[in-house]
């Protein structure tokens, strides 16, 4: 079987050198899967193997229409892994659990497919013409892109004869009948139509890039879709960087504003508006069984196989500085953990990796406090929608309060959430269960304050509460540029500078790494993203801290050059 996946490894290899297209930013060849080298972080291979390919519940795009479906402008297959690339999505090889080679995070749900949670949180890393692949990590996936993509090659593939028929070939054979003929055809006009106006309702005059998404302006969107009034959504202008994922399930609390408790079920909760976000379907018209029994709403969420991912990345440990990187200086080390436990330990707790009864207590940082840009936590507490179908149901499904005619939408997509639990409670009450063992704290804390500052969020995620950004430990920090939530400074050094010292322009999208300043190179390329900081959404500002009593003295270079050795130890 070894051998079997070496000759496979280097066919794609070869592959991917021979038509490394201009469309794709990265370096082909250095992708070979011969190339990558995989970090120690706790996982064998059959469960990276079960997080990548896992079916979560979406449904993107029919499976067959994908397998066949060519690139909009040339014959080659939409899904080749040359193309794949250059939209940031890591090929993957043919398996049981994935046997069409589908691209890591992305797996089948019936007759559909769409992407896992590993599409987003798995990355790759190039140094010394070597690829480090992070299991975990911020995936260079530039989703918006994959999506418009899709939509160009389905209306390309309806509007061209030639293209037409070589897609009903492959899917169909040379012989079907007129009658399959006209059926696949209007498959791929439903689909077209709804994923270009998916498109539309979440279009955004803000572009994301590489590397980011409004990942909670989608899932907002939907639940208002899901209300079935006409044209009801906001435009998702706040995109963030994908989280790094390790120690997730340790935590109390998640998502960039700490918004989803850890505690009870909440972990499947989270994972469940995920796959509602990424293309789950929902049916939100309430089951009753004999009448009485209240079945909430169906849905095509695998919440079964969300509980066995959970568990999964419940193992996965932080990646450790690889040996193929310059040897960390030792000697300034000690002189940079001094200062971390001076300046910053009290929000980034210091945490060891491995201890398998790891628990964290999320720290928080109110926008008053942190200074940087609040849109991302504006947005979830602000955007409104009207409620449509759910008027008048309960806020949470079963409890809270009744929603009226118009409504935050975050209340509207806790109904749905709610709807769709109430649906799955069997996996409701396993996961209630699993949350004693998963390194959930049993109690959430109460809330605590610092000079206005909040620096462990309380049981009620209130309203006020969730005007803050969370502060996490730092093991793995090395491997997660672009920084701050938005990711709008480009490597570890500019963010311990002053704000008024960072770029105000940067290239994302290469792979290179830069080991001294602990970021991705900036550097231009034919197809690389330019961040502008002075967008909307994008600002560089804030978590300005330094020296004196105030922290407002910035740190000396050495000072500098001392932490960021320290960091890269954790």
């Amino acid at each position: 079987m070894r051998y079997t996946k070496k000759i496979i490894h280097t066919v794609i290899g070869i592959f991917l050198f021979v038509n490394a297209a201009a469309e794709s930013l990265f370096d082909a060849a250095a992708l070979s899967p011969d190339n990558i080298i995989f970090l120690s972080q706790n996982w064998t291979e059959e469960d990276r193997e079960f997080f990548y390919f896992t079916d979560q519940g979406s449904r993107l795009i029919p499976y067959d229409i994908f397998l066949n479906l060519e690139q909009a402008e040339t014959q080659e297959l939409f899904r080749s892994p040359a193309h794949m690339l250059g939209l940031g999505f890591i090929p993957g090889l043919k398996s049981d659990n994935n046997p069409d080679a589908l691209p890591v995070g992305f797996s089948r749900n019936g007759d559909h497919m769409g992407p896992t949670c590993a599409a987003c949180h798995t990355q790759q890393l190039k140094y010394a013409d070597k690829i480090i692949r992070i299991d975990g990590g911020q995936a260079m996936a530039d989703l918006p892109a994959l999506l418009a993509g899709i939509v160009d090659a389905l209306e390309k593939t309806l509007e061209d004869v030639d293209k037409f028929q070589r897609f009903q070939k492959r899917l169909l054979g040379a012989d079907a009948s007129e009658k399959d003929l006209k059926a696949l055809k209007r498959s791929l006009q439903n689909i077209y139509s709804k994923r270009k106006d998916y498109n539309r309702r979440n279009h955004s005059d803000v572009p994301y890039g590489f590397s980011r998404l409004d990942a909670f302006g989608a899932i907002l969107n939907k639940g208002l879709y899901l209300s079935g009034v006409k044209d009801n959504f906001n435009s998702p202008d706040a995109p963030t960087s994908y989280p790094y994922i390790w120690d997730t399930p340790q935590h109390d609390y998640v998502e960039w504003n700490g918004s989803q408790t850890n505690s009870s079920l909440g972990a499947l909760a989270r994972n469940v508006g995920e796959v509602i976000g990424v293309y789950g379907e929902v049916i939100p018209e309430t089951n009753e069984l004999l009448g009485y029994f209240d079945l909430g709403y169906e849905s095509s969420v695998e919440a079964g196989n969300l509980r066995a991912l959970e568990k999964v990345v419940a193992k996965l440990q932080s990646p450790l500085w690889p040996e193929l990187f310059p040897a960390i200086d030792i000697a300034k080390v000690k002189d940079g953990r001094e200062l971390y436990i001076e300046h910053c330990s009290q929000c980034h707790l210091d945490i060891e990796r491995s201890d398998p009864e790891r628990k964290i207590k999320v720290r928080m940082s109110s926008l008053s406090k942190i200074k940087t840009d609040p849109l991302m936590a504006e947005n979830t507490v602000e955007l409104q929608g009207k409620s449509g179908i759910f008027e008048g149901k309960k806020r949470f499904y079963t409890v809270g309060a009744l929603l009226e005619k118009e409504a935050p939408a975050l209340f509207i997509v806790n109904n749905v959430m709610g709807g769709v639990l109430k649906n799955n409670f069997i996996q409701v009450l396993l996961a209630k269960n699993d949350a004693k063992t998963l390194g959930h704290p049993d109690e959430i804390h109460p809330p605590k304050y610092l000079d206005g500052e909040i620096v462990e969020r309380g049981k009620e995620v209130s309203t006020e509460t969730l005007l803050a950004y969370k502060a996490r430990p730092l093991n793995g920090i090395w491997a997660t540029a672009p920084y701050l939530h938005n990711g709008s400074v480009p490597n570890l050094y500019e963010l311990l500078l002053p704000a008024r010292q960072r770029s105000k322009e940067f290239y994302i999208g290469t792979l290179e790494y830069d080991p001294e300043k602990v970021g991705y190179v900036n550097q231009q390329s034919e197809n690389a993203f330019v961040f502008d900081t002075s967008l909307k959404g994008n600002s560089n500002a804030g978590h300005e801290y330094g020296r004196g009593e105030y922290g407002n003295e910035p740190f000396t270079e050495d000072e500098v050059h001392a932490l960021l050795e320290y960091m890269k130890t954790l």
